[in-house]
């Protein structure tokens, strides 16, 4: 019979990590980076959208001018100065329309692009929570249900705003629902479908834990 001897690791030698820990710490890791990703584009995206309707609402005619080429409402613009040189022949500052029209068009404009901003800051709360180590809850399943409904709805809002900019005579056309909405309409559906496996997951977890 051979006797294999005994070798004491040493104290100092550090042991290696779960499986499972290292998992989750890869996934804490990529969570943060994505959480701040979607962080800056919330930040610039919202920022965009409020400069844009402000333009459009003050009808302003400096630094960022709104208008229209076409029947379609434009925007040009230059950091530190103004932008009066910068017009074309063909577009029209929003200053030679009616204030009604200006009026209407800046909560329209928010309105077009709101499901857009949900959709990143609902990202953003559900990286966060992936940050935190929580991944199969009904917090990540709620923010995974408020994303879903939120590209629907992105899907689905230029049903609304664009014929109404239509007739402000900032939008050349009354129907428009392009290849982008119909995929965004499609993904929104799947996602509703993935919320409502995870619920019933959910359920049957909480329902485990009671019992044991």
């Amino acid at each position: 019979m051979t006797v294999l001897p005994f070798v004491r690791p040493h104290d100092d030698e550090p042991l290696p990590p779960p499986p499972m820990q290292e998992a989750e710490r890869r996934l804490t890791g990529y969570a943060r980076s994505l959480r701040t990703l979607f962080f800056g584009l919330l930040a610039v995206s919202g920022t965009l959208v409020a400069v844009g309707a402000a333009a459009l609402a003050l009808r302003s005619g400096a630094y960022v001018v709104a208008g229209t080429v076409n029947h379609r409402l434009t925007f040009i613009g230059m950091i530190g100065a103004p932008a009066a040189g910068m017009t074309s022949q063909d577009f029209i500052p929003v200053s030679r329309l009616p204030t009604w029209t200006t009026s209407l068009g800046a909560p329209l404009l928010i309105l077009r692009f709101l499901p857009g901003l949900l959709v990143l800051m609902f990202l953003y709360r559900l990286f966060d929570l992936y940050a935190k180590s929580e991944v199969f809850t009904f917090a990540t399943t709620r923010e995974i249900r408020n994303i879903s409904c939120s590209v629907l709805a992105y899907s689905c809002v230029s049903l609304v705003t664009h014929p109404l900019m239509y007739f402000l005579g900032l939008f050349p056309e009354v129907f428009s629902w392009d290849m982008q909405q119909v995929d965004a309409f499609v993904l929104g559906i799947i996602l509703l479908a993935v919320t409502y496996v995870m619920k019933i997951g959910n359920r049957i977890q909480e329902e485990q834990k009671d019992y044991i």
